[in-house]
């Protein structure tokens, strides 16, 4: 028996739905949360009202923010779907539409890019392919027994792996091993008082969330997959996403949805919870509950998953340097791979009719985090230099040029200029398979 067939039939075995069941609970009620502060701490108006402009990814141009209220109305539909995907009622259709809103806001401006906030909206399109929605949930259960097939759990635990996975990946690196970046400039931003702070910020501090960090990171196929191991790593685990969640100001809810996607990777009698609220539940059932995958299913799902694989692999066969110009960074799970501090951000308008020139207050034009990101993304300075141009073209300066001095510490080295501040940034050409000779090379 080869191991292709081997493999299929593992996915074919049943497991007890109860344990997807319960994921997809602490998945919408931690998406509840996440709209919910959207929506009060005012996402449309800091990203699609105060700012002057959207950066579209390449290619996207075309996808248009609505207007505020009709984006603050698909934000309360999101919230609606959030609550129907926790409850279990109308979960399929209520998780594609909660993706597809997600999806569209998200590809609005780049700045909002987010690892975790891409994760969000895959693990909400797995998990209506499943049948999450039939336990711990308030409609009426149509499946006899209390199991899926096997593929029902593992794509949800395979996607939260490839993070893991390429999380290690970005890791085996210089900066990683000998500068012991970024975390070293993490650990030097952090607090100097509070719990364990005098510990992350010495030497022995450093080290552990060095090593440890691609430890788990790297090594987590075997210690979650392998059952013997399992019992083992599920606590050290979470207390590594629990402390990421400290240790981090701006990943949000990431760690705990990575805490909860845990219980993927169990048995339903590995899970203390479940066994003490559901003891009958734990008990083996040999039935399936619903045939084991359709064609069309099956077709997306390898897809899906090659995808998954390869396209986080793009960045390495493009000429930019991926980590210090990061084109090819974003879907690339890419997590907390550098850290820049900025010491210069300056903007410069120049008439070259009468040679005069003036630095641009652009803070009323972008928000803080357009302004950070365009310090990771040199083609973002060049759309904010073509808007500026289009600008001063309707201001009577049709032949206005833009001039960026920026210039930031990459993970603890010399300060340098991103780009090249003698260079019209209006005039530059972008192509992700051209080297960027406008972006200042990287000083080793």
């Amino acid at each position: 028996m080869t191991y292709l067939i081997k493999f299929k039939k593992w996915l074919s075995e049943p497991v007890n739905g109860y344990i997807i069941g319960l994921f997809r609970v602490l998945y919408g009620l931690f998406m509840a949360y996440e709209v919910a502060n959207y929506l009060f701490t005012g996402m449309v108006n800091a990203f699609f009202v105060s700012p002057k402009l959207n950066f579209p990814y390449e290619g996207l141009e075309w996808i248009k923010p609505l207007p505020a209220p009709a984006l603050n109305l698909l934000l309360f539909a999101m919230l609606a779907c959030a609550f129907l995907i926790m409850f279990g009622v109308f979960m399929k259709w209520a998780a594609r539409l909660f993706a597809v809103i997600y999806l569209y806001i998200f590809l609005l401006d780049k700045s909002l890019y987010n690892n975790h906030i891409y994760l969000f909206i895959l693990l909400a399109i797995l998990l209506s392919f499943t049948n999450a929605d039939q336990f711990l949930s308030l409609r009426k259960r149509k499946l006899p027994g209390i199991t899926v097939p096997r593929w029902q759990q593992f794509i949800l635990a395979a996607q939260v792996m490839c993070v893991y996975f390429f999380a290690s990946f970005i890791k085996m690196r210089t900066d990683w091993w000998v500068l012991k970046q970024p975390v070293r400039m993490i650990s030097e931003a952090m607090p100097a008082h509070g719990f364990l702070a005098s510990f992350y910020k010495s030497e022995l501090g450093i080290n552990t969330m060095v090593y440890l960090g691609f430890s788990l990171d790297f090594f987590a196929p075997l210690l979650l997959w392998y059952k013997p191991l399992r019992k083992w790593a599920i606590i050290p685990f979470a207390l590594f996403h629990y402390s990421n969640s400290k240790i981090f100001g701006d990943i949000g809810i990431f760690p705990f949805i990575m805490m909860s996607a845990l219980i993927l990777y169990c048995e339903m009698e590995e899970i203390p919870l479940l066994r003490r609220w559901f003891p009958k539940l734990t008990q083996k059932n040999t039935a399936l509950a619903q045939p084991i995958v359709g064609k069309l299913t099956l077709g997306f799902l390898i897809v899906y998953f090659t995808f998954q694989l390869l396209f986080p692999l793009r960045g390495l066969f493009l000429p930019n340097d991926l980590d210090y110009t990061t084109i090819g960074n974003r879907f690339s799970w890419r997590v907390k791979a550098d850290s820049r501090t900025v010491s210069e951000f300056k903007v410069i308008l120049k008439d070259p009719a009468s040679g005069e020139e003036g630095e641009i207050n652009y803070r009323g034009m972008v928000n803080n985090v357009q302004i950070q990101s365009m310090l990771y993304d040199p083609r973002m300075i060049r759309t904010f230099a073509q808007w500026l141009h289009e600008q001063g073209a309707k201001n009577g300066l049709p032949n206005a040029e833009i001039y960026a001095k920026i210039k930031f510490s990459l993970n603890g080295r010399p300060p340098q200029y991103f780009v090249n501040p003698e260079v019209d940034m209006v005039k530059v050409v972008y192509s992700p398979f051209q080297k960027l000779n406008w972006v200042m090379p990287l000083e080793k």
